[in-house]
């Protein structure tokens, strides 16, 4: 008799995690990997990522590692090659990848403006597009994009960063609708504030205090928590979820 947990299974798929040399996408690759996915990791950063692929090795998981800068089409295309060569199907996609400025807007400049449209936005459609076109040839896939609460909220110094991941929540919507007859699944995870090195700064004092003053449930996100929203959008136990964000947020964005 199947167990009901069964259809949360993602054993021996593969995955391909991008923005996996450190913080939320790190954590979520090996995430993956101890819930029986096998894992091609990608940033610009090398040497990061061999410890990275060391991590998930120690899983008992197959990884693999290729260095690219998901702003250049080139290197997407490339992934979709590496991928194909390595593995010859992909079932998942997360989509992590990010650069963000903290800062007021008058004071952001044309080059940040560049740099994170470009890594946060052009570079997770083309991954889409391209890890996605191997996804319809096989007729199933899940795509899954990192968006933000600070797509359905305001906070001050993210205007642009918000700006951004609203759009990662629309554009989900709208890839969901047209590859729905492709058998390619797209959802978003929307969470809130979590402790990671490169925010580790910032979430200090009153900011912190700010913060936890809008979530209900009064604690930041950890890894676990975006962990196991990543394997149920990723597993067969939602394959009648699409077009979604889910939030983990500790119900910031119903308090708002």
């Amino acid at each position: 008799m199947e167990s009901q947990l069964s259809p949360f299974d993602i054993s021996g798929k593969v995955a391909v995690v991008t923005g996996a040399s450190e913080g939320i996408g790190k954590d979520i690759a090996l995430g993956l990997a101890r819930a029986g996915a096998d894992i091609v990791v990608c940033s610009r950063r090398e040497e990061v990522l061999k410890g990275v692929k060391e991590e998930i090795e120690a899983t008992g998981r197959r990884a693999e590692m290729y260095q690219m800068d998901v702003s250049r089409l080139s290197d997407i295309k490339g992934l979709k090659k590496f991928v194909l060569y390595r593995f010859g199907r992909v079932d998942i996609l997360l989509n992590s990848a990010a650069f963000t400025v903290t800062k007021p807007a008058w004071d952001v400049t044309e080059d940040e403006w560049d740099v994170m449209l470009d890594t946060s936005f052009k570079g997770l459609f083309f991954c889409c597009q391209q890890i996605g076109s191997i996804m319809k040839t096989q007729g199933y896939g899940k795509i899954i994009n990192l968006s933000s609460t600070f797509s359905r909220s305001i906070i001050p110094n993210r205007s642009v960063y918000g700006g951004i991941k609203a759009g990662v929540s629309h554009l989900t919507e709208a890839l969901a609708a047209e590859w729905a007859p492709d058998g390619i699944r797209v959802n978003a995870i929307g969470p809130t504030a979590i402790r990671t090195p490169s925010r580790e700064s910032l979430l200090q004092g009153k900011v912190l205090e700010k913060i936890l003053s809008r979530i209900p449930l009064g604690r930041l996100a950890v890894s676990e928590d975006l962990i196991n929203a990543t394997i149920y959008l990723a597993s067969p136990a939602s394959d009648f979820v699409t077009g979604h964000t889910l939030f983990v947020d500790g119900g910031w964005i119903a308090a708002s």
